[in-house]
């Protein structure tokens, strides 16, 4: 989850909406381009290779504190 700060140009009945989520974040970055670069950041980290990543999903939102929160899960492969 990509928590983006509402633009200081906002309303304040605005910036009271976008902190709601009854508006959305449609500015950049796009999500695939958070994707890419949470994928690449974690690589020899989280993972030997982003390669091995078989399912992942970005949702942008706006927040008064702008921070990724990322959740990691592992996967059997039987």
């Amino acid at each position: 989850t990509a928590h983006m700060s509402p633009p200081r140009s906002a309303s304040r009945k605005k910036h009271e909406s976008m902190l709601a989520n009854i508006l959305r974040p449609m500015k950049k970055p796009d999500w695939d381009n958070v994707a890419k670069a949470v994928c690449d950041a974690l690589n020899g980290i989280a993972y030997h290779d982003d390669a091995q990543i078989v399912f992942g999903s970005v949702v942008k939102v706006w927040g008064d504190r702008p921070r990724l929160e990322i959740k990691i899960a592992e996967v059997s492969h039987d």
